[in-house]
């Protein structure tokens, strides 16, 4: 099986990273939205993007988005 699912994240809401910005690839979606969680909590990047490359579609994403998006950007969450 191959890693399906690609989190994109990041700090900068501008165009910077590109590619950079991928920070692992998984399986399945799921795997993929939990790390997606962690690392907005854990690393407190200012957005994530699940990317599924079959189809090449964002599948989920953050609340924030990046390059200047529609969302504005909440406050990063507190480590529990």
């Amino acid at each position: 099986m191959s890693d399906r699912y690609w989190l994109f994240a990041g700090w900068h809401q501008r165009a910077m990273g590109g590619v950079y910005d991928l920070m692992a690839r998984y399986q399945t979606r799921e795997a993929a939205l939990a790390a997606a969680e962690d690392a907005e909590t854990r690393l407190r990047v200012k957005w994530w993007q699940v990317v599924d490359a079959a189809s090449a579609t964002i599948v989920a994403r953050s609340d924030c988005l990046p390059y200047g998006g529609e969302r504005i950007c909440p406050p990063p969450k507190k480590k529990k």
